[in-house]
C-alpha cells in the first residue's frame, strides 16, 4: 500500500508541474462577443475617445527614466478575489500557493519584480511602474471576513468557458479571478483569457480573468491577463494571431510589431527590426508646437502583453493606459480604488486569521476504480477512499468518524483515510478540521457513499413503480454537484399513476443572474438493488431491463442532446460497464417545449435494453447514468423491471386483458402473445374483411402463463386487413393484422 501511494504521489506531481505553452484568447472572445453585443463597440469607442484625450499632450519619451524626471506618487490600491472552480483534481489550488502567486503579480504592478533588470538597453528607460497594488480581499459581498479566496465544486472545471466562472463577486468592486482544469474544445490551446472594459460594461457577469490552474504562477500569465482587464492589448493589435503583421496597439512607447509566438528570450525576437525601423512620433504640446519622440527601432519583446515567454516589463505608456482605464466610469473600474470600495472590501486591512473550512472528497477506491469510488457492497474487496481538503487555514489536525459500522469508526490523518463498511446505507462522515491557533469547524454530510446490501432480488415478478420514497430506499441517487440538474422522485406523472422518477435537466436559467451553471457536462447516477439474473438465464436464456420514459427538449435549441446510459456491475461496484446508451430522438416522443415539461397520459415509450449473458449473474447491479445538456426538458422513467421479455411484450406478461401481434403490418411470419386463462384453454379465429374465416384452432396452455402463437404467412391468401380473435378462457379480444 505505501509502495502504491507514492506511485500516486509521483504521478500527481508529474501532472500537476507538466506544462504546455498555452495561448491567451482573450481576443477571440472579444471578436465574439462584439458580434453578438454590438454596443460593446460603442463602449470602446468612448473608452478609446477618452483615452486619447486624456493622453494626448504627453510626450512618453519625456518620461523616461532620467535622473531629472519628476518622481510620480500616486499609487492605485485594487481589491481582487481567487475563486478555485474544482473537482477535487489537480485545479484543486491551495491557499499557500495562490498566496505566494498574489504577491507575484503585485511585484509585477509595483514594477518590484527583479527581472527587470534584464530589459535590453534600448527600453531600460521605458520600463513603466503602474503603481498598482493588488491585494486580496478580507471582506467578502456580505460583509463576512475572507482570505478573498473562494473554493467552487463544479463538472464545469473541465469543460470551461464563461459558465464556469461561478461565484463571481461584483465586477466593480473586485477583480475576480477564476482558476480551471482545462478549457472546452471551443477554446482549445488556451491558457486564459480575460475581459475587455468595454466587453464588461456589457456582460459585467463575466468580467474578470480565467485561466488553467498550472498558469497560476506561470510567468507573467495572469498579470499579462489583468493587463486586458486594464485596457491593454497585446503589442500586435487586438488579435489572437501573432506573426501576420505589423500593427500597433494604441501605446506609443511599444513599436510596432507582428509579435511572437512562445520563443523564450531569443535574439530574433528580443532585437527584431522588422516593423519598427525609424519608428517615431509627433507630438502638439498645450501651445500647439510639434516635438518628435524617437522610439527604439526594435520591437518590445520583452513586453508582459507579447508571447514570448520572456514578459519582463508594462512601457510608461502601458501604464498610462491602464491608469486611463482605472480612473473612468466604464465598467465600473473607477469604483476599484475608491477609499469607500476599499474599506467596504477591505482591501487595506491585514489578512485575517479565519477558522478553517472542513472539507474532503471520495476518490479512486484501491485496489484502483476507474471513477471515484461512492458506491460499493457491504464488506466488499475495494476500499472507499476519503481526502482531507480543508481550507482557509494552516490545517493541524483532521479528525473523522465513520458510521455503518465500519471497520475503522475513528481515524486522525490531514491526508487520505481508507474504510470498509458491513452495514448498507448512506454512510455518514464527520470531519472536524483544526487550524493554527484559530479552532474548528467540522462538516457532517450524511449522504456522501453508499454502502450496498449484496442480498439479490429475484427479478420474477419484481416491478419497481416508484410510487414513494420507502419503494427507491434501496435505490441511491447520486447528485454529486449537488445543484438542480438531478435524479428525483416526481408525485405528479407516471405510466400508469401519478408517481415515476425524474431526471429534471430543463435549464433554469432565465436572466443574468443566472448566467453561470450550464448543466453541460454534469452527469448524475441512480443504482439498483443486486438482481439474480442467474435466476432468469437458467429458464429462458435472456434477460432483459425494461421501462418506460417519457422526453422533450427546450424550444429553439434544435433537438435533444441528453444521453441516458445503462451501465453493469458484477463485482459490487468496483467495476462498471456500460452497456448501452439512449440519445436524442431515443428519448424524445414529445414536441419541445418552453417551459418546463411534465407528461400526459400516453406519452410514453417502452424502452427495452438487453443484458449480455456474461453480465447475467446471481448479483448485478444496474446504474442509470444521465448527461445532460443545454437543450434538455426533464426526462421521466417509469415501470423498471428485469424480465426475459421485451417492455411491451412483458406489459402483456402482468395484464392479462392484452393481446400482441408483432410485426404489424407484417411482410412474413407473424406472433400473438397473450397471457393465457386459469384453465389454459385458448382459441384462435382469423378472418378476411368480410367475415370469412380462413384459420381456426385450439389448444391447451399452461395456465396462467405468457403464451407465444405463431402466425405462418401461409396462413393468409393474400395482402390486406384481418380480424384475429383470441378467446382465453372467459375472455374474447379482436385485433387487427395488416399483411403487406
Amino acid at each position: 500500500m505505501k509502495k502504491f501511494f507514492l506511485l500516486l504521489l509521483a504521478a500527481s506531481s508529474f501532472a500537476a508541474n507538466s506544462i504546455g505553452q498555452g495561448s491567451c484568447v482573450t481576443d477571440i472572445v472579444y471578436q465574439q462577443l462584439k458580434q453578438q453585443h454590438p454596443e460593446i463597440a460603442v463602449y470602446e469607442a468612448q473608452l478609446e475617445a477618452a483615452t486619447k484625450m486624456a493622453l494626448q499632450h504627453i510626450d512618453i519619451s519625456s518620461m523616461a527614466r532620467t535622473t531629472a524626471a519628476i518622481p510620480d506618487t500616486i499609487i492605485y490600491d485594487i481589491p481582487i478575489v481567487v475563486h478555485v472552480v474544482h473537482d477535487y483534481s489537480y485545479e484543486y489550488l491551495s491557499d499557500d500557493a495562490i498566496f505566494t502567486a498574489v504577491s507575484h503579480w503585485a511585484q509585477v504592478y509595483m514594477c518590484q519584480n527583479t527581472d527587470t533588470a534584464d530589459v535590453i538597453d534600448p527600453f531600460k528607460k521605458y520600463v513603466g511602474n503602474p503603481r498598482m497594488r493588488l491585494h486580496l480581499a478580507t471582506i467578502d459581498p456580505n460583509g463576512n471576513p475572507t482570505k478573498g479566496i473562494t473554493h467552487e465544486r463544479s463538472y464545469l472545471t473541465n469543460n470551461a468557458d464563461d459558465q464556469a466562472k461561478i461565484g463571481g463577486w461584483p465586477q466593480d468592486k473586485y477583480i475576480n479571478i477564476w482558476f480551471i482544469n482545462k478549457f472546452g474544445a471551443s477554446m482549445t490551446g488556451a491558457a486564459a483569457y480575460a475581459y475587455y472594459p468595454s466587453s464588461a460594461a456589457s456582460m459585467p457577469y463575466y468580467d474578470g480573468v480565467i485561466g488553467l490552474y498550472n498558469y497560476l504562477d506561470y510567468d507573467k500569465a495572469i498579470p499579462h491577463e489583468i493587463g486586458h482587464v486594464l485596457n491593454l492589448e497585446h503589442p500586435w493589435g487586438n488579435t489572437n494571431n501573432p506573426g501576420v503583421a505589423c500593427v500597433d496597439d494604441e501605446v506609443d512607447d511599444t513599436p510596432p510589431t507582428m509579435g511572437h509566438n512562445p520563443v523564450g528570450c531569443v535574439a530574433s525576437a528580443l532585437y527584431d527590426v522588422t516593423c519598427a525601423t525609424g519608428y517615431s512620433k509627433t507630438y502638439k504640446d498645450i501651445h500647439g508646437l510639434d516635438s518628435i519622440a524617437d522610439y527604439p527601432d526594435t520591437v518590445n519583446a520583452q513586453n508582459i502583453m507579447d508571447y514570448t515567454y520572456c514578459q519582463k516589463m508594462f512601457t510608461i505608456g502601458q501604464t498610462q493606459r491602464m491608469r486611463a482605464a482605472l480612473t473612468n466610469t466604464l465598467a465600473g473600474r473607477n469604483n476599484l480604488f475608491s477609499p469607500s470600495n476599499l474599506t467596504a472590501t477591505g482591501a487595506l486591512a491585514p489578512m485575517p486569521d479565519l477558522l478553517p473550512v472542513a472539507d474532503y472528497s471520495i476518490e479512486k477506491g484501491i485496489p484502483s476504480t476507474a471513477e471515484r469510488a461512492y458506491f460499493l457492497t457491504a464488506n466488499n474487496n475495494t476500499y472507499f477512499i476519503f481526502r482531507n481538503r480543508s481550507w482557509n487555514d494552516t490545517i493541524t489536525s483532521v479528525a473523522w468518524t465513520f458510521s455503518n459500522a465500519a471497520s475503522s469508526p475513528t481515524i486522525s490523518s490531514t491526508n487520505t483515510v481508507m474504510n470498509k463498511f458491513s452495514q448498507p446505507g448512506w454512510v455518514t462522515v464527520s470531519v472536524t478540521a483544526t487550524g493554527n491557533n484559530t479552532g474548528s469547524t467540522t462538516l457532517v454530510d450524511s449522504q456522501s457513499v453508499y454502502v450496498a446490501d449484496t442480498t439479490a432480488v429475484s427479478p420474477w415478478n419484481y416491478r419497481q413503480n416508484f410510487t414513494s420514497a420507502a419503494d427507491i430506499s434501496n435505490w441511491p441517487m447520486f447528485n454529486y454537484y449537488k445543484n438542480n440538474f438531478k435524479w428525483e422522485l416526481f408525485n405528479g406523472a407516471g405510466y400508469d399513476d401519478g408517481s415515476c422518477l425524474r431526471y429534471r435537466s430543463y435549464d433554469y436559467r432565465t436572466s443574468p443572474a443566472n448566467a453561470t451553471g450550464t448543466p453541460v457536462g454534469d452527469f448524475d447516477d441512480i443504482i439498483t438493488p443486486a438482481f439474480n439474473m442467474a435466476s432468469i438465464t437458467g429458464r429462458t436464456g435472456n434477460v432483459n431491463i425494461n421501462f418506460y420514459t417519457s422526453g422533450s427538449y427546450r424550444l429553439g435549441s434544435g433537438g435533444l442532446k441528453d444521453s441516458l446510459q445503462v451501465l453493469i456491475s458484477t463485482n459490487g461496484g468496483s467495476s462498471w460497464v456500460r452497456i448501452s446508451s439512449l440519445t436524442g430522438t431515443a428519448l424524445i416522443n414529445t414536441a419541445a417545449k418552453s417551459t418546463e415539461f411534465i407528461p400526459t397520459s400516453g406519452q410514453w415509450i417502452p424502452q427495452t435494453i438487453a443484458v449480455p449473458s456474461i453480465y447475467c449473474t446471481g448479483r448485478t447491479y444496474i446504474k442509470l447514468r444521465y448527461w445532460p445538456s443545454a437543450s434538455g426538458n426533464n426526462l421521466y422513467l417509469d415501470k423498471f423491471q428485469v424480465s426475459p421479455y421485451t417492455t411491451d411484450v412483458n406489459e402483456i406478461a402482468n395484464n392479462t386483458t392484452l393481446v400482441k401481434i408483432f410485426p404489424n403490418p407484417t411482410h412474413g411470419d407473424s406472433k400473438i402473445i397473450f397471457t393465457s386463462g386459469y384453465d389454459g384453454k385458448c382459441e384462435y379465429i382469423i378472418r378476411d374483411i368480410t367475415g370469412k374465416i380462413i384459420y381456426q384452432a385450439q389448444e391447451t396452455a399452461q395456465p396462467n402463463t405468457l403464451t407465444e402463437k405463431d402466425l405462418s404467412k401461409n396462413l393468409f391468401p393474400s395482402q390486406g386487413v384481418y380480424l384475429v380473435t383470441v378467446t382465453i378462457s372467459d375472455k374474447t379480444i379482436t385485433q387487427k393484422i395488416i399483411v403487406d
